[in-house]
């Protein structure tokens, strides 16, 4: 941003509570950091496609610029969720930030997602990303080696984008990296799927298969008590009807319990709050 635009935001909108950022170039950290503690109201805060060159940041001496108090919401997709995260953490106390999306989950970052979400702590009740990533020492790995969502004991919500993503990616995440990332919170009350397919025998994948079994013995695991939904939202030119009646199959102890639900679309974490 330039200077006279990024004056303008920084004197004006007072009272603004909500916030989202797109498509947007900073010279550092620090200029973005300035930009949202000049909104004491904020309760909801997005990036997306956010840049800068510099990631040094210094804390504010003016106590009035320190994080908005009111924060609850944070999207953090297509920027360097780092220096984010680590600037929240540098600070004595945290807002109480209910709902997180992180995107697609990078290895670079998942130490500091770790970091964060451990400093959360029971304050964290909803959780949205993704992995693109499911090699050795990719995203998927590294997430579940720096990030132990135990820490979260009011978890209530898991949002997986791309679990099942075939439709122009061709590969799914639904392997072991997904029941060992939900197995550490015992808390969830729903899970939900992103799932971009072409076809229905997408769903049963010959390359990197799926294991259903494993995942309806997990969704049905005595330590989740008060799991009640497994949502499924569905992307793609493929019959909502034909994918529902698969999946039903592929996961007969859950659809038992009545626990699976259906939907078209992608929706954003936002639209749950």
């Amino acid at each position: 941003m330039n200077p006279s635009t990024t004056s303008g935001f920084l004197v004006g909108f007072q009272a603004l509570t909500h916030l989202e950022l797109w498509a947007a170039q900073f010279d550092s950290v620090s200029q973005l950091v300035q930009l949202v503690c000049s909104k004491p109201l904020l309760q909801i805060l997005g990036f997306d496609d956010i840049a800068w060159a510099d990631p040094s940041f210094e804390i504010p001496n003016n106590p009035s610029q320190f994080v908005p108090g009111a924060l609850r919401s944070l999207r953090l997709s297509n920027c360097y969720k780092r220096d984010i995260l680590d600037w929240l953490v540098s600070h004595d106390s945290l807002p109480p930030i209910h709902h997180i999306q992180l995107g697609s989950v990078y290895p670079e970052d998942t130490q500091s997602i770790g970091h964060f979400l451990q400093r959360l702590g029971p304050e964290l009740f909803t959780l949205q990303l993704e992995f693109s990533s499911l090699d050795a020492g990719g995203d998927a790995e590294e997430f579940c080696a720096h990030v132990d969502l135990a820490h979260n004991p009011a978890l209530q919500a898991i949002r997986l984008d791309k679990f099942i993503h075939y439709s122009q990616y061709q590969f799914s995440s639904a392997v072991a990296w997904i029941p060992e990332l939900i197995s550490q919170t015992r808390s969830l009350k729903e899970v939900s799927f992103g799932v971009a397919i072409r076809d229905v025998e997408e769903l049963h994948p010959q390359e990197d298969p799926i294991d259903w079994d494993a995942l309806d013995n997990l969704f049905c695991d005595p330590q989740f008590p008060d799991l009640r939904a497994l949502r499924f939202w569905i992307s793609g030119n493929v019959e909502l009807d034909a994918v529902a009646r698969v999946v039903t199959r592929s996961l007969p102890r859950s659809s038992q319990r009545r626990m699976l639900r259906f939907y078209r679309g992608t929706p954003r974490l936002f639209d749950w709050i």
